[in-house]
């Protein structure tokens, strides 16, 4: 892209005139970009924030270690920990409970299988006490004596009775035993997944970087830079690793002037951390709602978005200050004076021209001023000598 300068060739001099001396600006006429100026700060369009984990049973974080800003970090690398001191007791509490239902459980088992041994056992005898009466009752003749065949049959009947509350004990019991291996089970599985939790919860207390970049600390409400020992809400943000390959500009246009800046506009960009490098960008968009730009500068203005058409990520980071001039439009045949050389009478303004016969006063039209000059488009000539 062609980049138009927008300042004019000038030679001053000291001549002497009527005893005074008097400082004369040369000028010749070019192509002048008519620029609004306005700063900003270089930022990332794909910017990753990390902050506190999240924690069961914890609403804020102490950090206890914090990698220096600026550093370039790996993806997986370590940028910030926790303190997790309160992770590590309940792990401890959650690991011995867990033991104790882990021994429980092993001795639910042990116990189910002596009981229904033991089950068993009588069942068996009562079922050998069953067949036993059924036999005797069954050899009945007609010399016993009827009391005797009476009993005969009431013994049998009560060892049917007794067989049969031997099977129902038997099956309530390994029913309710089986219950309780169940409850003791869940209870286990429940307090394994805690324990696991509270395993990824310690882990999760060691922040990694999910991609590679460089660190840039995030400052709270106050304007304070995070540091070791300060408390953390899990909504709050730490650090952020921005991507220096989609670095742009944000930045400010005043109201009044805004309705001149459109998408699309050439913008020269100048870092204050990179004073000798121009670079070039273009007004990506522009903001639809009118905001205060501080408390302290209670000014209107409308925030834009600039995008830089040769960025240099090796010299360029997120946070450097930048000079922006926004081209409206370039002025051909155009000069830039200094503004205090020009006078303003009857709503019009000239400028003092040192010509042959001696000073003259011309009538000049200027089309915008900036930084200090005025952009003149007409009444000047090349090799015009101005008055200063």
């Amino acid at each position: 892209m062609k980049q138009l300068l927008a300042t004019a060739i000038v030679a001053l001099g000291l001549v002497a005139c009527g005893g005074e001396e008097q400082n004369l600006l040369t000028v010749q006429t070019s192509e002048l970009p008519l620029a609004i100026r306005t700063t900003g700060e270089l930022t990332s369009a794909r910017t990753v924030e990390l902050g506190p984990p999240t924690v069961k049973y914890s609403w804020q974080q102490k950090l206890s270690w914090l990698i220096p800003e600026g550093t370039w970090v790996e993806q997986g690398q370590k940028v910030m920990a926790f303190d997790a001191q309160q992770q590590y007791a309940r792990l401890r509490d959650l690991q011995n409970n867990l033991a104790t239902e882990r021994q429980r459980l092993q001795s639910q088992a042990l116990d189910t299988e002596q009981q229904t041994e033991q089950l068993e056992l009588d069942l068996a005898e009562a079922k050998m006490e069953l067949d036993k009466a059924t036999l005797k009752s069954s050899n009945v003749d007609d010399l016993m004596a009827r009391l005797e065949v009476e009993k005969l049959k009431l013994d049998r009947q009560i060892a049917e009775k007794n067989h049969q509350m031997a099977q129902v004990r038997k099956t309530s019991q390994i029913a309710q035993m089986q219950v309780d291996r169940e409850i003791t089970q869940a209870e286990v599985e429940r307090l394994s997944a805690e324990v696991q939790e509270q395993q990824n919860a310690i882990a999760a207390m060691e922040v990694k970087a999910p991609r590679a970049g460089i660190v840039v600390y995030v400052p709270n409400n106050d304007g304070n830079k995070p540091a070791e020992g300060d408390q953390f809400s899990l909504i709050q943000k730490v650090v952020e690793i921005p991507d220096l390959d989609s670095l742009i500009i944000e930045t400010t246009v005043d109201e009044q002037i805004a309705y001149k800046v459109k998408v699309g506009d050439r913008v020269e960009i100048r870092l204050d951390a990179i004073p000798e490098r121009t670079f070039s960008g273009q007004v990506e968009s522009m903001g639809r709602i009118v905001r205060l730009k501080s408390r302290r500068e209670p000014s209107k203005v409308f925030d834009a978005v600039v995008s830089i058409t040769n960025p240099d990520p090796e010299l360029m980071r997120p946070g450097m200050a930048a000079r922006l001039s926004i081209i409206e439009r370039v002025a051909d045949n155009a000069v830039a004076i200094p503004q205090q050389a020009i006078l303003y009478r009857d709503n019009k303004a000239y400028v003092r021209v040192k010509t042959l016969t001696g000073e003259r006063e011309r009538e000049i039209t200027i089309a915008a001023r900036q930084g200090g000059e005025a952009i003149v488009t007409e009444g000047l000539e090349d090799g015009d000598e101005v008055i200063l």
